[in-house]
């Protein structure tokens, strides 16, 4: 399992609802999870899309309460994980204010902008153990569940950028130049 990186045709397709009542596709989700979780932590990342990772299906991991310990030099050296979220067939309402947060992400490596983002929402969703939540998310993870469920519909947070911007950013990244 590895991460897509734009501009992977990959990233752009719209997700298909896990089927809740199959399953076989309930047993796969169960085994992608862990792979997912390790390869999130190990990229850095605080949110992964199943898009991400080439599985157009509706569901996303996020720990937004990992601590991460770095060196001088920015290197991580210790990280100690938080609550581990698994949003399937999430459904986003009530969403209320606004917010603007520098938004990364691990299918854009080295491209960091600010981003304007609902700063309250409720979200449906069911959890790994396929049961029914509601979760009322505010700040940082209302930013992350907005920008994990962008990747279920094919969009990157660049996606979000003036024009401008977004086409420097996608020309450099298609040419192979450094951010």
């Amino acid at each position: 399992m590895e991460i897509l990186t734009f501009p992977n045709e990959l990233l752009r397709r719209t997700s298909k609802d896990v089927d809740i009542l199959n399953n076989a596709e309930k047993e796969e989700i169960k085994k992608l999870v862990p792979e997912m979780k390790e390869l999130m932590y190990e990229a850095n990342g605080v949110g992964l899309a199943a898009p991400q990772v080439g599985i157009a299906k509706r569901f996303f991991i996020i720990d937004v309460e990992q601590q991460i310990e770095r060196d001088e030099e920015g290197n991580v050296c210790s990280r100690t994980p938080g609550e581990l979220h698994v949003f399937i067939n999430p459904k986003i309402y009530d969403t209320e204010g606004s917010t603007v947060c520098e938004e990364g992400c691990l299918s854009v490596p080295g491209v960091y902008e600010e981003v304007k983002r609902f700063s309250k929402l409720t979200v449906d969703y069911y959890d790994l153990d396929f049961e029914k939540k509601t979760m009322v998310a505010e700040g940082f993870m209302a930013v992350v569940i907005q920008h994990e469920n962008d990747h279920l519909d094919g969009k990157l947070f660049i996606d979000k950028l003036p024009v401008v911007k977004r086409t420097v950013i996608k020309n450099r990244i298609i040419k192979g130049k450094a951010f």
